[in-house]
């Protein structure tokens, strides 16, 4: 009778538990707002441009947009940048391309004993500035999508061997910008060569590239926004130029742990919360990192793989 009880409790205890993992998966944190669009294997690396992650170790990089896994064959070392839809690896005079699109792959010989700089990058040209020769100069090159020279031309001498305007993370403005000695901006064109002069302003490379122009002024901040030369468009705050970066950058993330609320065991799982313009969250078994937010969707890194996901409708 003895041994029937027995039977009976740990039957009834097998229940119990089951019906608590039942309902702690029925009830817990799942992801929500967002669908999938592709996963990838991940590579150990960091963002570059707010558009690729890039290996540390080797020229290999995953578009944080379609998935599309670039690699640049047996380049490695260089300095790194993405623009005009293309990763961009610069090191000893020499500038290697690859399309994100995983379609093309070039590479482009510098002038002997000039120190190259990338300056800016469009879809139809990539910029770099070449500096060498005695007494010391500059000049700046434009280089096609097929890795071919397209045009060449003198720094002029009002930005004499002045560094050009570029991102922080490896980010190359779709519009090239040299400061002058009084200030101002000369603008370069990468498509045509043209170069014009702007005013005073304070540069820096945004959204996909765009070239910003900030002048603060004691009534405010006006901002210019050059997608390319010929298409700028503006804005004005009575405010700080700072008060326009919110407004342009007002979807978020949270990482932390959740679990049901009536469940004391464990630390949760690992769930990535997003709020403002759009909302949702994303949960996961392993670390979650942000690797890009954009007005289409999310690109995550789940312990070893990237996945994108779409915002929902209304999401």
């Amino acid at each position: 009778m003895r041994s029937r009880r027995t039977i009976a409790y740990a039957v009834l205890a097998a229940l119990v538990l089951g019906l608590a993992i039942v309902v702690g998966w029925a009830t817990g944190p799942r992801t929500g707002g967002l669908d999938g669009q592709w996963e990838a294997e991940a590579v150990a690396g960091e963002v570059v441009g707010d558009r690729a992650l890039v290996a540390t170790d080797s020229n290999v990089a995953i578009d944080l947009v379609t998935g599309t896994r670039i690699t640049l064959g047996s380049v490695t070392g260089g300095t790194k940048a993405i623009g005009g839809g293309r990763m961009l690896v610069l090191r000893d005079g020499t500038l290697d391309g690859a399309g994100l699109d995983g379609r093309s792959r070039w590479t482009w010989q510098g002038p002997p004993a000039h120190r190259l700089t990338l300056v800016a990058a469009s879809p139809e040209a990539t910029v770099v500035q070449a500096c060498g020769g005695t007494p010391l100069a500059c000049r700046l090159v434009g280089i096609g999508g097929n890795g071919a020279q397209s045009w060449t031309t003198p720094q002029p001498t009002g930005a004499g061997t002045a560094a050009p305007v570029v991102g922080g993370n490896g980010d190359l403005p779709t519009v090239g910008a040299l400061p002058t000695e009084d200030g101002s901006l000369l603008l370069i064109d990468p498509a045509t060569s043209r170069i014009v002069l702007r005013e005073r302003a304070t540069a820096s490379v945004g959204r996909n590239g765009a070239l910003v122009l900030d002048v603060s002024s004691g009534t405010g901040c006006h901002r210019t926004t050059y997608p390319t030369l010929d298409t700028p468009t503006s804005a004005t705050t009575t405010g700080t130029c700072a008060q326009l970066d919110g407004a342009s950058h007002d979807t978020t993330t949270l990482a932390r742990r959740s679990q049901p609320w009536w469940w004391p065991f464990g630390n949760g799982r690992a769930t990535l919360e997003v709020g403002g313009r759009h909302t949702g969250q994303v949960v996961g078994d392993d670390p979650l990192r942000t690797l890009r937010i954009d007005d289409d969707g999310l690109t995550v890194l789940e312990g070893d793989v990237v996945r994108r996901y779409a915002w929902v409708s209304g999401g």
